[in-house]
């Protein structure tokens, strides 16, 4: 990234909002359980009771800003990225296939992926967007002194050159925009990638009816077909897996594990994403 990006603000710089009142949800706890969680169970439960299927957050800078002050340690916490981590491995597994000399994450979150990636690929130059500040500072904990340059900036509008980076990653962040925003963030990415584009995303064309019934309540997922969005974008996906490619191996690999999830919502299996790897 070095001074082929206009840094709207570095992470290690900026300054976080405090916290206040307006994030209780995300801070407090009722009978032990998050105050958040116990809110979302009722409101879904609600909505399953009285058929209401609920809109689709328009913008969810604000949700990711409140929920990004727990997010790190609650995940960390709750065995979900042993599990999560199956879908990191195909992600590295394909940068091995490729060559490459520069890589991004589009939403980076905390830096866990690009963390993995800079450990993976040392020589490589690493880097990351995310609109959340309160995500952003807690990476600058969990990357610690990697040289991984982090930007706070929009998915839809990448503060980057054209064709700066070889890959562009995203890893269940795209099925955080709204449809009304999804192309213009698919065109920055072609924009800033010169090589390839790898989605790990939500699509409820390919995944159970048991997710996509659980998901469809849930305002903050939206499920977009990268394939057919992509082609009408002017390029094609090389590669299009479901779980019904990989599920197999999911399950070999959850047989390695020795624990369960801690957290309010267990894991929702290899249904749950399909990589799209796009060439460009």
């Amino acid at each position: 990234m070095q001074g082929d990006i206009t840094f709207h603000y570095y992470v290690y710089g900026a300054k976080a909002k405090m916290v206040n009142k307006n994030d209780s949800l995300y801070l407090k706890n009722t009978f032990r359980i998050k105050a958040f969680q116990l809110y979302s169970f009722l409101k879904l439960s609600t909505f399953k009771l009285l058929g209401i299927k609920a809109s689709k957050l328009k913008d969810q800078r604000g949700y990711w800003h409140k929920r990004g002050y727990v997010y790190m340690q609650e995940i960390l916490n709750s065995g979900y990225l042993d599990r999560e981590m199956f879908f990191q491995n195909m992600l590295i597994d394909k940068l091995r296939e490729l060559e490459f000399g520069s890589v991004f994450e589009a939403g980076c979150g905390f830096g866990w992926n690009i963390r993995r990636a800079k450990e993976e690929f040392s020589c490589v130059r690493v880097g990351g967007f995310d609109f959340s500040f309160s995500q952003l500072k807690n990476s600058k904990e969990y990357i610690g002194d990697l040289d991984i340059p982090i930007v706070n900036s929009d998915n839809c509008y990448l503060p980057a050159k054209d064709k700066v980076f070889d890959i562009g990653f995203s890893v269940g962040v795209f099925m955080n925009i709204h449809s009304s925003k999804i192309r213009l963030a698919l065109k920055e990415m072609i924009r800033v990638c010169r090589k390839y584009i790898i989605h790990l995303e939500y699509d409820e064309n390919h995944t159970t009816a048991e997710l996509r019934e659980k998901r469809s309540f849930k305002t903050n997922i939206v499920s977009h077909d990268y394939k057919s969005l992509y082609e009408s974008l002017g390029v094609k996906a090389v590669t299009v897996l479901t779980y019904k490619d990989f599920g197999d191996s999911y399950m070999d690999f959850q047989k390695t594990l020795t624990h369960g999830v801690a957290g309010w919502e267990g894991f929702e299996g290899a249904e749950k994403y399909v990589m799209v790897i796009i060439e460009l």
